[in-house]
C-alpha cells in the first residue's frame, strides 16, 4: 500500500514542535531590532562580494575548459566539463535569490536562467539555433537574441540532451562525434554567461558602483538612505528566495502525492544537478542571513534562534539526501518513498523559514514586504 505524506504529518512527525510552534505563530513582535551601523557593508563583503566573484570564477573556468576541449574532444575533457558545469550551477544557487540591483538589471536574471520554462520555449528555439549552424552567433551577439538561449538551461539542454555533447557521460562513454555547430553555439553561451558574471562582479566587489550604494546608505544616496532600507532589501530577497526554493522549485515536482512527481519540472534535471543546486541555494541563504548580523532585543533573541535553526534544516536535509548522479538517478530518488518523504520535508522548512521570515524578522526590523519579484510570474 502506497504511504502519503501530508504537511501537518510532518510537522507532527520530523519536525521540533518549537519549529512547527514558531512558525506557525501569529505576527507578534513590534519593531524593537537594531541593525548594525555597517549592516550593508556586512551583507557585502561577508556575502554577496565572494559569492558574485564565485560565479565569475565558475563561468570563467567552464568557458576555458570548453574552449579546449572542443579543439580536441577526449573522455576526460568531457568529465571535467561536466564538473565544471555542476560547479557553475551551484555558484549560480548561490546568487539567485539575490533579485535586485545588478542581477535584475538589463535582464541580467533571464538571461542567466531563463527558468521555469513551462511552455519549453529555451528547448524550441535552441533546437532552431542548432538547424541553422551559419548563424550562430558568438557570445557578443548572443546577448542581443532571445533571453530564452543564451543562458544556463540553454547550455544544459546542448550538453546534457539524448545527442549533446556529453551524451555518453552517464556510461562514461566518450561521443562518438561532437558536433561542431553544438560546440560552437556551447561555447558562445559560455562567453555570454562569463561576460555576465563579469559583470555582477564588478558592480558587487568591494568600491564597485552598486556596492558603494549598498555599503553605504545615506541621504546623498539615489537608491538607499538609511540601513533599514537596505534591510528591507535583504530581507525582501532572503523572503522571495525562500518562496521560489518551495513554490517554483518543490512543489511542481512534488505533484498531487507520490504516484504523481513530475522530475522534468525541477531545475537542472537532465544534468542531474537538481538536489545539489538546491541544496547550494539553501546554504547560500543561510550565509546570506548570518552575514547580515541581524540585533534583536532581549525578548526576541528567539527569532534569530529559530531563523538560523529552519535555515541549518533546510540545508542539512538536502545534504542527507543521495548525490542523483543523473537524471535516471534523480527520476528513481524522488519516485521513492524515502526520496518523496525527504523533498515533502524540505518544502515545509522552507515554508516555516519564510513564516519566520516574513511574520518575525521583518517585524522587528519594521520592514513591510507588500510585492516581491515572483509577483506576477
Amino acid at each position: 500500500m502506497t504511504r502519503t505524506f501530508s504537511i501537518s504529518r510532518l510537522c507532527f512527525v520530523w519536525l521540533r514542535p518549537v519549529l512547527c510552534a514558531a512558525a506557525l505563530l501569529p505576527a507578534m513582535s513590534s519593531a524593537a531590532g537594531e541593525l548594525p551601523a555597517d549592516f550593508g557593508k556586512r551583507l557585502t563583503t561577508g556575502y554577496i562580494s565572494p559569492a558574485m566573484q564565485g560565479f565569475h570564477l565558475a563561468a570563467d573556468h567552464l568557458n576555458a575548459t570548453l574552449q579546449g576541449w572542443c579543439v580536441a574532444p577526449d573522455k576526460n575533457g568531457a568529465r571535467r566539463i561536466d564538473k565544471d558545469f555542476a560547479r557553475l550551477v551551484k555558484a549560480w544557487a548561490g546568487i539567485e535569490f539575490l533579485r535586485f540591483g545588478p542581477l535584475v538589471k538589463a535582464n541580467r536574471y533571464e538571461k542567466l536562467n531563463f527558468w521555469p520554462d513551462p511552455r519549453g520555449i529555451t528547448l524550441r528555439q535552441v533546437q532552431g539555433v542548432l538547424t541553422k549552424p551559419e548563424a550562430i552567433p558568438n557570445a557578443s551577439e548572443l546577448s542581443t537574441h532571445s533571453v530564452a538561449i543564451q543562458g544556463l538551461p540553454a547550455l544544459e539542454y546542448i550538453l546534457y540532451r539524448e545527442d549533446g555533447l556529453l551524451a555518453g557521460m552517464a556510461t562514461g562513454a566518450t561521443p562518438v562525434k561532437v558536433s561542431p555547430e553544438a560546440c560552437s553555439y556551447a561555447m558562445s553561451i559560455a562567453g555570454n554567461l562569463e561576460k555576465l558574471g563579469s559583470e555582477l562582479a564588478s558592480e558587487w566587489r568591494p568600491g564597485g558602483i552598486y556596492a558603494q550604494q549598498f555599503a553605504r546608505p545615506s541621504q546623498g544616496n539615489s537608491l538607499y538612505r538609511t540601513e533599514q532600507e537596505v534591510a528591507a532589501e535583504a530581507i525582501k530577497a532572503l523572503s522571495t528566495g525562500l518562496q521560489f526554493a518551495r513554490d517554483v522549485k518543490l512543489l511542481p515536482v512534488l505533484g498531487d502525492g507520490i504516484g504523481s512527481v513530475k522530475p522534468k519540472r525541477a531545475p537542472f534535471w537532465r544534468s542531474g544537478q537538481s538536489m545539489a543546486s538546491m541544496a547550494a541555494s539553501a546554504q547560500g541563504m543561510l550565509r546570506f542571513y548570518r552575514a547580515g548580523g541581524y540585533r534583536y532585543g532581549s525578548d526576541e533573541a528567539w527569532i534569530n534562534d529559530s531563523v538560523l535553526a529552519e535555515l541549518r534544516r533546510i540545508d542539512d536535509t538536502f545534504k542527507a539526501m543521495p548525490d542523483s548522479g543523473g537524471a535516471v538517478e534523480f527520476v528513481e530518488f524522488i519516485s521513492s518513498e524515502d526520496g518523496y518523504r525527504q523533498l515533502t520535508l524540505a518544502a515545509l522548512l522552507t515554508k516555516n523559514a519564510k513564516v519566520l521570515v516574513d511574520e518575525h524578522v521583518a517585524t522587528a526590523f519594521d520592514v513591510r514586504m507588500g510585492f516581491n519579484a515572483l509577483d506576477g510570474d
